[in-house]
């Protein structure tokens, strides 16, 4: 499973793209003492490009202004395995829909499909919003350290953490997939497992409707996608 909060969101939010001809930045910086592969992968796609953004050096990325997709950094992956991220290749995701209602941009971090890395969104040049709260305008939503994982749901190469699935992804089910018999947010409530991952990194998705906690708004010039901040 991969699931996109932010095109639910602005599906439930009734939320249309704006079309531009203008462009967007995203800065990745690997602030890890380790080299990462990056990976962008656009919203209906099934496979990003990846790219090598050594240890303490960046990588810049023009997009449109009507771009939707996430960024997200793996140590140590090759080929088909740096392009995709879901329940069986976690990855700590930064999603963004740029230029969406009344022009404003929305993000997050999603740990919903699971997480493998420290992560942080900043805004570049920022101003206004869409959510009425100064939180979430322009904000800057951070995990600076990965929560902690359940020894069943950790994913290791050769001996060392490679990722940490969701309850979704390990376990499957309606309840904790938001589907089924769970598909609206009035029946898929926060689980043990969610809610574990949210009390160590508040400002990230930890579940498939934790909307109202995880989902910025901005209108930036672009945005840096911070590993290890």
């Amino acid at each position: 499973m991969l699931y996109s909060t932010l095109l639910s969101f602005a599906a439930l939010a009734g939320f249309t793209v704006a079309s531009s001809g203008g462009g967007m930045q995203i800065v990745v910086k690997n602030q890890c003492d380790y080299d990462l592969t990056v990976s962008k992968l656009t919203n209906k796609e099934s496979t990003g490009t990846s790219d090598k953004v050594s240890q303490g050096s960046s990588k810049t990325y023009d997009l449109p202004e009507n771009w939707q997709g996430r960024f997200f950094g793996r140590n140590g992956c090759s080929g088909n395995d740096c392009k995709v991220a879901g329940g069986d290749s976690p990855a700590s995701l930064a999603e963004f829909t740029f230029r969406g209602a009344g022009g404003n941009d929305f993000y997050d971090l999603s740990f919903v499909d699971g997480f493998n890395l420290p992560i942080e969104i900043v805004p570049i040049n920022g101003k206004g919003g869409a959510s009425g709260s100064d939180k979430y305008n322009c904000g800057k939503p951070s995990c600076p350290t990965v929560p902690s994982c359940p020894d069943d749901m950790k994913l290791t190469s050769n001996g060392k953490f490679v990722g940490c699935q969701s309850a979704c992804s390990k376990y499957g089910t309606d309840e904790y997939c938001c589907t089924g018999s769970h598909n609206t947010p009035d029946k898929c409530s926060p689980n043990s497992y969610s809610k574990a991952v949210k009390d160590d990194c508040p400002s990230a998705y930890s579940y498939a409707y934790d909307d109202s906690t995880s989902t910025y708004s901005c209108v930036a010039e672009g945005y840096n996608v911070v590993f290890c901040p």
